[in-house]
């Protein structure tokens, strides 16, 4: 390509995506607040500053000439980037409109309801005394969700009106919004979903089986292929596709996860434009063959969505290191029955790393190969008792 870009972020994240835009003969230019990311060593340039701020993002665009942003794998980024690449007139994102209502929870609930797609009851809350016409609206057990942020942060299931006011409260401490979406409880199985699509249709498509751990609102693992039948995928399928219809969305990949009720019915509930998370385009590129992350920097930087025909799936689990204590990190201990299955791996803690929050801390990831389903979702169901940190 020969281009110019500016990548918002340099986590281990973005690490995929600065190797593949390098690859293709790019200059690449990390920015983000996080100076010790390793992902930024991999880039040409850094220059440190805040991706969530559009006009920071605007400014440095505008000075480094770029040719194209790569919003990396963060809402707020992708946020920023369609901003700026609204006010410089590059290719490759929404509008700035359409990113701020994919990425915010109660502005996308809005656009199922108004498409009549299935969505569990919610309501907005701005203050303690609104929580009470709120409950008697979903009942109880509902959740408490800020609308602009990811990973979990903020999220509680509540049974009780105390569980509540607290949730309420929390939420409100991590989010930048007034409002906090309250919505009901959904029983049912955890899914991911990855979708290429081009003139509103999903041209590729990739499903997740998901687990939880410590945190229950933040994934810790994924394996494919998913456990989903058939006619769900194609609801989920249906559902991508009518948003990005209706919404008129460019070209490139859109991400979503999704609970599955009893009865088979799919409810989209976190989506976004920009690249998921957790080296997850590693896992598509081991299960189905196909090179996510090529063609992500493909697509945001305006060059044509390339899709190859769909490969036979390999059983590939992605799981992230984590632990159910705090400490001092001092090794990764991995018993034999997941030794033998690793295929790839990525470990960025260093021994004397200090473990303070274990909802949101993850030492490293693996990628594990499995010779059918049944052993795939046997061990990642047990993967935390065979991979465990060695604390000093």
């Amino acid at each position: 390509m020969n281009k110019k870009i500016l990548l918002l972020n340099g986590s281990h994240a973005e690490i995929p995506l600065i190797l593949e835009a390098k690859k293709s003969g790019c200059h690449v230019t990390t920015t983000g607040n996080d100076r010790a990311g390793i992902g930024h060593a991999y880039a040409d340039e850094n220059f440190f500053g805040d991706y969530s701020d559009c006009e920071f993002v605007y400014n440095l665009a505008k000075k480094l000439n770029v040719d194209a942003i790569i919003s990396g794998c963060n809402d707020f980024a992708y946020i920023s980037a369609a901003y700026a690449c609204d006010k410089l007139n590059l290719p490759g994102h929404d509008t700035y409109e359409n990113a701020c209502i994919i990425h915010n929870k109660k502005s996308f609930r809005d656009v199922m309801k108004i498409l009549d797609l299935p969505a569990p009851k919610f309501a907005m809350c701005n203050s303690i005394e609104e929580l009470s016409y709120a409950c008697e609206q979903i009942k109880f057990p509902l959740i408490v969700k800020p609308t602009d942020l990811t990973g979990g942060k903020g999220v509680r299931v509540c049974r009780n009106e105390t569980e509540l006011e607290e949730a309420f409260l929390n939420a409100q401490k991590v989010t930048r919004k007034p409002s906090i979406l309250l919505e009901k409880f959904i029983d049912g199985s955890n899914h991911g979903g990855n979708f290429f699509i081009r003139n509103q249709k999903v041209l590729r498509s990739f499903f997740d089986d998901e687990q939880y751990y410590q945190n229950k609102y933040l994934v810790s693992g994924a394996s494919s292929p998913s456990s989903l039948s058939q006619s769900t995928m194609y609801q989920v399928i249906l559902y991508v596709e009518k948003i990005a219809k209706h919404l008129n969305l460019v070209d490139g990949n859109f991400h979503v996860q999704f609970m599955v009720e009893k009865d088979g019915t799919p409810i989209l509930t976190d989506p976004c434009r920009r690249a998921p998370g957790d080296l997850y385009v590693r896992l598509i590129e081991l299960s189905a063959g196909f090179n996510c992350a090529q063609e992500i920097v493909r697509a945001e930087s305006g060059l044509p969505v390339e899709i190859g025909n769909q490969s036979v799936h390999r059983f590939i689990a992605r799981e992230c290191i984590m632990t159910d204590r705090c400490g001092i990190f001092e090794d990764v201990l991995i018993a034999p029955i997941v030794k033998d299955k690793i295929v790839d791996k990525m470990i960025w803690a260093r021994p004397g790393d200090k473990i303070e929050n274990i909802l949101t801390y993850k030492a490293g990831i693996l990628f594990l190969e499995f010779g059918d389903s049944a052993e795939m979702q046997r061990i990642a169901r047990n993967f935390h008792e065979s991979v465990r940190i060695k604390f000093r």
